[in-house]
């Protein structure tokens, strides 16, 4: 091969190479030139392990169990590192979606101005929220007010500038209540055993042969529509709302009404207590948390043996 075979070989690669880099790498950056940059970019959902959530001074944490493989719709993520209080499992998949789907989006800038982030709610008064991953924090942004009803205002704490993003971020990271509601998640079907006690008055109904009837303190026949009412009650039950986790005027210490369905491999108790604005206190009796129920579950559970009947 002579020399000018080799030197034309040579222009040769570099023109290929010329004209990867403009069609490739050089061609992206010119197409990104003068596009705002995504703030949440950085987010990879699947590595998500806290999120630190502040509004009007409060701050909520939301931490994601070590090791956990299931999928992120049932999930329960650690309320404020409470003993046994979670976050709804469909709450934080929603949130991680949005999540995503804003990390994803290309974001069109608003503004610019320090003194319009007040007018987005992109400053103080704004959402403000910090995602870790691997205890390590990637991002730190501020959820302003609804754009339409698929957008968000967001923006960096220290930053002037506010970003519009396809994503409504505010409706998913702002919940009325971030913790599950969730008392009893059972099957009904595995329940064979009723027991009702109260001060006054104990009793005891079984399933047997696909029929309920009373055993307990004596034997009594029951009416099956009833007694499925107290069933499904107690093997799927959601509180109204939950209250001041303070045991001090809730009357679940009075034992004014205990329920405990059993069967196989479930033991659901749960205690009632006193009235508050129309709810009831409620406990569970392995667990501490304090909820409020219904009026009409509350009722529904207040028998004597002659309303079952």
């Amino acid at each position: 091969m002579n020399k000018k075979t080799l030197i034309l070989g040579g222009l040769l690669v570099v023109l290929i190479a010329l004209a990867y880099v403009y069609q490739g790498p050089l061609k992206k950056w010119q197409n990104n030139l003068g596009k705002p940059q995504n703030i949440l970019a950085k987010i990879d959902i699947t590595k998500i392990d806290k999120m630190k959530i502040t509004s009007g001074g409060k701050t909520i944490v939301l931490s994601k169990p070590s090791n956990v493989l299931a999928a992120p719709a049932s999930i329960k993520w650690k309320y404020n590192n409470a003993k046994d209080f979670y976050a709804d499992p469909g709450l934080t998949s929603s949130a991680l979606e949005r999540l995503k789907q804003a990390a994803s989006s290309e974001p069109g800038l608003i503004s610019n101005s320090q003194a319009r982030k007040s007018e987005f709610k992109t400053d103080g008064a704004g959402l403000n929220v910090k995602i870790y991953q691997a205890e390590k924090k990637v991002a730190d942004f501020t959820i302003g007010n609804r754009a339409g009803y698929s957008g968000s205002y967001i923006s960096a704490p220290e930053s002037p500038a506010t970003y519009l993003v396809k994503a409504d971020l505010r409706g998913v990271f702002e919940p009325a209540e971030w913790r599950d509601l969730t008392i009893f998640s059972t099957a009904e079907s595995a329940l064979n055993k009723i027991r009702f006690q109260y001060p006054n008055r104990e009793f005891t109904v079984e399933l047997k042969s696909d029929k309920w009837s009373g055993i307990l303190p004596e034997k009594f026949t029951v009416n099956q529509e009833k007694i499925d009412k107290i069933s499904r009650l107690m093997s799927d039950l959601k509180a109204r709302e939950i209250p001041e986790q303070t045991f001090d005027n809730t009357g679940l210490d009075k034992h004014l009404i205990i329920i405990e369905a059993s069967g196989e491999g479930v033991d659901n108790v749960l205690m009632i207590g006193e009235n508050q604005n129309g709810l009831y206190y409620a406990k569970k009796g392995d667990s501490d948390n304090i909820y409020l129920i219904d009026k009409s579950a509350r009722d529904e559970l207040d028998k004597w043996i002659w309303q079952l009947r």
